[in-house]
């Protein structure tokens, strides 16, 4: 069965979204702000990223993705109140929103070609 390069970036997308889950809701292993604050980074750029390759030919539709993003990154930090170890932060909030921006970026940059040469 020959797997096409939308269907891997649709689970690759899945993967970053059940690790975010996991790894937000999920007791803290003792890490230095700034380490903690990259890792939102990337984790938020990751994940815009993704769905910056699978949305970029429609605006409507990457503006839904931003917007989700944004969400998700909220409802997870939200969520962390509820975990006992973990806090909310508005510091992580804007972590993950930069993470959204720059994967937005990113995606704007890259994705247009990337699709044409993998033919999504």
């Amino acid at each position: 069965m020959k797997l096409g390069w939308k269907l891997l970036i649709q689970l690759a997308l899945v993967g970053v979204i059940v690790g975010i889950t996991y790894l937000s809701l999920s007791p803290s292993p003792k890490l230095t702000a700034s380490n903690d604050k990259v890792g939102h980074f990337i984790a938020y750029g990751t994940l815009m990223l993704n769905l910056g390759i699978l949305t970029v030919e429609n605006r409507k539709h990457l503006l839904i993705s931003v917007v989700f993003a944004l969400i998700y990154g909220g409802l997870m930090e939200f969520g962390q109140f509820f975990v006992p170890g973990r806090s909310v932060s508005g510091l992580d909030l804007l972590a993950n929103a930069g993470g959204v921006l720059i994967g937005l970026l990113l995606s704007l940059l890259v994705a247009k070609p990337l699709r044409s040469v993998l033919k999504i």
